[in-house]
């Protein structure tokens, strides 16, 4: 049976929600550079909120299905769930291999970019807060462009940190492990930006 009314925000408060979800994991990464000696309570901690994410992207996913008016097109509902998740798989991926790999502490570039993540995905639940206006605003404006600022100044700290990586290596198992971790931290500031690119579209189109 299909409703014909979409009702009590549910889109935009499972939005909202799976956005706090992926801002927390990002808070527990930046945790686990501290409590890599004895990670394993973060690292739970990670995977139990990525699991919820997924739970709610199913939820929001079987709603807009059973919907036939829905407050957004559908593929832009289908398209930020996905870019939420997959901000927050990302995170989950980056987090386990510091473990993999056995890493027992972080390096300074590492920490750097992971603070850019925690700060895109803080101006990620301002934002999709507001979504559900469906008005562009300057404050919503301001924090995309925060992000895109966010997400250029990871790319630099991941070029420096490369070159950093190769321009006298001794060791190349670490080369090789440090090239693996910062692609995963950085693809996860991309993540962010992407999304938060997707919302600029969506605020667009219905403004």
């Amino acid at each position: 049976m299909f409703n014909f009314k979409p009702k009590d925000n549910l889109f935009f408060e499972l939005f909202t929600e799976g956005a706090q979800i992926t801002h927390n994991s990002a808070k527990e990464l930046r945790k686990l550079m501290d409590s890599l000696s004895n990670p394993d309570e973060t690292l739970e901690a990670i995977s139990k909120l990525e699991n919820v994410g997924d739970t709610v992207t199913h939820r929001l996913i079987e709603y807009t299905k059973k919907m036939f008016i829905t407050p957004l097109d559908r593929e832009d509902i289908f398209n930020i769930s996905k870019e939420i998740d997959n901000v927050t798989d990302n995170i989950d991926s980056a987090a386990h291999r510091f473990i993999m790999y056995n890493v027992q502490a972080p390096t300074e570039e590492a920490i750097k970019i992971i603070d850019k993540l925690v700060a895109a995905t803080e101006d990620l639940v301002a934002i999709i807060s507001q979504l559900k206006t469906l008005n562009k605003n300057d404050d919503m404006l301001e924090k995309i462009i925060e992000i895109n600022t966010l997400e250029n100044e990871s790319d630099v700290l991941y070029r420096d940190a490369i070159t950093k990586l190769f321009k006298d290596p001794e060791d190349l198992l670490y080369v090789i492990k440090w090239k693996d971790l910062y692609k995963y931290l950085e693809d996860s500031v991309d993540c962010c930006e992407k999304l938060a690119n997707e919302i600029r579209g969506v605020v667009m189109k219905y403004a």
